[in-house]
């Protein structure tokens, strides 16, 4: 019954929205099945609250390569269901690599082919040694993962509290999946061939 309720409210907000990010809440409490019921709904907030953050952040703080209201837009126009995936890394070694599979493979994006998204915002964030060439490197993994004609936008900031560990903000539009009610997605045009924006 939650489920068809959820479905049913997903379906009359995307005749009204661009996009509408869908979160489940059954997939959050995967990421920590171990934990008291309590604990585990803590750390599903704190996990929401971290994609929220992060989306805000990619227009209110300015960043090595920014990002602004009109990448946000250029994306999520008509971009159907979208999914959130995030990933971090500490490793000393293609800790970018590490993150962007961390976020692809996220419980938050559930069960979901990728291959026709049309649409992808990354946001990686690092301390004071990120590099420019990290975050194009992980707008370059996640092309390789998606729909090769889907748009993809990136951009980076630093945060000094995250001393040699990078984190990873995916948003993936027109996605489709298997339990999720975006078995139709937009249809309109989009590029010819793959292009990655970068955005200074």
């Amino acid at each position: 019954i939650r489920m068809e309720n959820a479905e049913a409210g997903l379906e009359k907000l995307r005749r009204f929205t661009d996009t509408a990010i869908v979160i489940y809440n059954d997939k959050l409490l995967e990421l920590v099945p171990r934990l008291p019921i309590n604990a585990a709904f803590k750390v599903a907030d704190e996990i929401l609250m971290q994609s929220i953050k992060g989306m805000t952040e990619i227009i209110t703080k300015p960043g090595l390569v920014n990002l602004d209201y009109a990448d946000l837009m250029t994306i999520m126009k008509g971009g159907g269901v979208a999914m959130i995936g995030i990933g971090e890394s500490e490793e000393e070694r293609d800790r970018i690599e590490y993150a962007i599979n961390e976020a692809l493979e996220s419980p938050l994006l559930g069960e979901v082919d990728l291959t026709h998204a049309r649409g992808a915002l990354v946001r990686v964030v690092g301390g004071g040694d990120l590099t420019v060439s990290e975050a194009e490197r992980a707008a370059e993994i996640v092309g390789q993962k998606i729909n090769p004609q889907a748009r993809i936008i990136w951009g980076c900031s630093v945060d000094d509290e995250l001393e040699h560990t990078v984190r990873v903000l995916l948003v993936i539009t027109g996605v489709k999946s298997k339990s999720l009610l975006g078995k139709e997605v937009y249809t309109g045009p989009v590029k010819t061939s793959a292009e990655v924006d970068e955005v200074r």
